[in-house]
């Protein structure tokens, strides 16, 4: 697949509308073709090429997106570290893992709206800012509570910068690499998998302890993971810094000069040839320059509700109302089962390690024989951890990576539903056998239900998107993502409490709404053929 992507950005050479290829030097000709005509976005960003500034777009990209799953995924790393440091319960291991995901749900609408009027560079410089400063505030916590409230905040933070990256990095590229590009960039993305159990491995199984303040400030392995995560997340938020401001934005609200300087700025670093030489001069859009002034409006809260309702109200009225309310059913299950999975997995690693090396016990009876063996691995303020925890943390994201790319070949030849269909049922049967598997086969079958569950988060998403006109789109992803949240809460709240009855409890829940997934989707494809006019994008 990378080769591919490097031949499509070697054909990528941008023609003018009669066909012929831009010139390798500016002259006098390039400047004598600039058209006069008010060119829209599409028109303006299909002659910028595809080179240089868009291979560092992309570049660029993957920094940026490691920094939600850094922050949603940290928890699971540090648990089998703080699960004896604060002696916590099941309960308190879930309000760990949901406390970044209620931050984002609580505060989805809000950076909806931000985005809409303070624009897109900004704020994810900020909010990947913030995201950073929480995380490294949590490696310096001395209490647990204070972690989880730290972890809220960098849910809140992280919220806008996750859902917004994908449109940002789109709004650089013409409608002949968009969806390439952003399907790649998700591949690139799921590198975070691996990065980071890797980091895991070499800190959190380390002796580090020691005392600051008279004792009052503990820096220990996992604290030092968390404040590593967090240098990672300002290096993220430094490329963005560097980054333009989305033209399709600037267009939008009437900053026309600006929008065209970022233009020239792509062409001339895609082509090279000089700005000005640049064949468009004059942009259209539905805002004038002058009426720009004027487009920074007074933020209130009763402001904020009704432009809130205008741009969810279509969802709660047919003909959307049915196919959106099945695609938020689709990924709060979808969301649940996956996260509430993978974000225990390391824990799950750490107990049957602990299980005395003894291979033949499944999963739940190492649970059941480890329930003084693992507590007593705490050493005075200092809980030691396993290497091979993360390294079989670092197989399933190898297997996450691997399997993306596979999906993307897949979905050439393969409808996306189809596709959903066949690894829903893949899932519900593989979770459903889980508690009974040992050895290599926990670690196989762990490593295939999250990477075909991380697929189908981003299968129900693109449906989602799909199945409303291109005004709704972007409002439609983020409430679908929102929805998948509320999933991850809700099962990481509830999987504790059936962990308590029956180890295999959990297991069969997961697998229960596999098969669900299963049947909203069958029911989502009955109605598109019934009503396509309905669902399907113009």
């Amino acid at each position: 697949m990378i080769l591919q992507l490097e031949n499509d950005i070697k054909d990528s050479i941008e023609f003018h509308e009669d066909g012929k290829k831009t010139s390798e030097k500016g002259t006098k000709d390039d400047i004598d073709k600039i058209e006069p005509t008010p060119a829209d976005f599409e028109t303006a960003i299909s002659h910028t090429g595809y080179g240089i500034y868009n291979k560092r777009m992309l570049v660029l990209y993957i920094p940026l997106t490691l920094t939600s799953l850094f922050c949603t995924s940290s928890p699971s790393f540090i648990l089998p570290a703080v699960r004896c440091y604060f002696d916590l319960s099941p309960l308190e291991e879930g309000s760990l893992f949901g406390a970044v995901y209620v931050g984002m749900v609580s505060s989805a609408f809000v950076w909806g709206f931000l985005i809409d009027t303070l624009g897109r560079q900004k704020l994810l410089f900020y909010g990947i800012l913030l995201s950073g400063v929480m995380e490294f505030l949590s490696g310096l916590v001395q209490r647990f509570w204070v972690l989880v409230v730290l972890k809220f905040i960098c849910g809140v933070a992280t919220c806008g910068p996750y859902s917004l990256a994908f449109t940002f990095l789109s709004e650089f590229y013409d409608k002949e690499h968009r969806d390439k590009i952003v399907l790649y960039a998700g591949g690139f993305s799921s590198f975070a998998f691996v990065l980071q159990p890797l980091v895991a491995y070499f800190l959190i199984p380390m002796d580090i302890n020691f005392q600051l303040f008279n004792g009052y400030l503990i820096i220990d392995n996992w604290r030092v993971f968390l404040i590593t995560c967090s240098v990672m997340v300002f290096l993220a938020a430094f490329l963005v810094y560097t980054m333009d401001e989305s033209p399709k934005f600037l267009m939008a609200v009437g900053r026309h000069k600006e929008a065209l300087n970022v233009f020239r700025k792509i062409y001339s670093q895609n082509t090279g040839n000089p700005p000005e030489s640049y064949p468009i001069n004059v942009l259209r859009s539905a805002i004038s320059e002058e009426q720009s002034l004027k487009s920074m409006p007074s933020i209130t809260i009763s402001k904020f509700i009704r432009k809130g309702w205008i741009q969810i109200k279509p969802f709660f009225l047919q003909p959307y109302l049915t196919p959106s309310s099945l695609t938020f059913l689709l990924l709060f299950m979808t969301m649940l089962t996956l996260n509430t999975f993978r974000l225990r997995l390391p824990n799950m690693y750490a107990t049957i390690i602990a299980a005395k090396g003894d291979h033949s016990l499944s999963v739940c009876e190492s649970r059941t024989s480890t329930n003084v063996t693992y507590t007593a691995a705490c050493r005075g303020t200092l809980a030691l951890v396993d290497p091979e925890i993360y390294i079989k943390s670092m197989i399933v994201g190898s297997a996450v990576f691997s399997m993306f790319w596979v999906a993307i070949y897949i979905t050439k030849y393969m409808d996306k539903n189809y596709l959903y269909i066949i690894f829903s049922i893949l899932g519900g049967l593989s979770i459903s056998i889980f508690p009974w598997t040992n050895g290599i086969v926990t670690l196989s079958l762990s490593a295939i239900y999250v990477a075909i569950m991380n697929i189908n988060t981003t299968l129900v998403i693109s449906i989602m998107a799909s199945a409303v006109p291109t005004t709704l789109r972007g409002m439609a992803v983020n409430m679908v993502i929102m929805f998948g949240r509320i999933g991850v809460v809700f099962g990481n709240l509830i999987i504790p409490v059936l962990d308590r009855i029956s180890c295999e409890l959990p297991y069969m829940t997961l697998a229960m709404f596999n098969f669900s997934g299963f049947l909203v989707i069958l029911i989502l494809m009955r109605l598109k053929k019934e009503k396509p006019k309905i669902i399907s994008a113009p």
